[in-house]
């Protein structure tokens, strides 16, 4: 296997990819749209696991991570030509809010050959990497590019995530959803009126 970039290398490149997101003239377009979508975010495992969570509150910041984390992909992409490397270790909420972005696909598509990189998101790559851990090649990438740590309210270290996910299923259980919402014991005939 190839190695990554350094650091140093991908933080102008994701600099420069982030902000000619932001700058293009669909940015305010996709942001708007994921927020329409915010409906279908909410996985058990992803956003649930914020502290407090409140979509109005944390939507548009946690947007704003997974167009960072993708222009870190996108950067490390355009650097080595390689999507295996691309797809770094990235927080479950940051994680499932990048599916949201993604699923705007038409102006994902446009703006980024506006900008000239290529969207790398694949999932079988991803599950392949080690887990997201504060102070990992992700963090520095992020550091070096937007001058500061990733905020720990989104990017949760691995051994946190799966502790809320526990604390998650546990309160799930005792209304009779099991699985983090695979499988529940509601018999929606019998347990609520018409």
């Amino acid at each position: 296997m190839s190695i990554r970039p350094d650091p140093r290398e991908v933080a102008p490149v994701a600099a420069r990819i982030h902000n000619a997101l932001v700058d293009d003239p669909e940015y305010p377009r996709l942001i708007e749209g994921c927020g329409q979508y915010n409906n279908d975010w909410t996985c058990m495992t992803g956003t649930l696991t914020v502290s407090s969570w409140d979509t109005d509150r944390d939507a548009v910041p946690l947007l704003g991570e997974a167009l960072k984390a993708l222009a870190i992909k996108a950067a490390v992409h355009q650097l080595t030509g390689d999507e295996v490397l691309a797809e770094i270790p990235v927080a479950k909420p940051v994680d499932e809010v990048m599916h949201a972005v993604l699923a705007q696909r038409t102006a994902t598509e446009r703006m980024a050959a506006r900008c000239g990189f290529q969207v790398v998101h694949m999932t079988d790559t991803e599950r392949a990497e080690p887990p997201y851990e504060a102070g990992d090649y992700t963090t520095m990438c992020y550091a070096k590019a937007y001058g500061t740590e990733p905020p720990s309210r989104y990017w949760l270290d691995h051994d946190e995530h799966d502790r809320r996910v526990k604390v998650i299923g546990e309160r799930l259980a005792r209304a009779g959803i099991r699985d983090l919402g695979h499988r529940h014991d509601i018999d929606f005939e019998e347990a609520l009126p018409a």
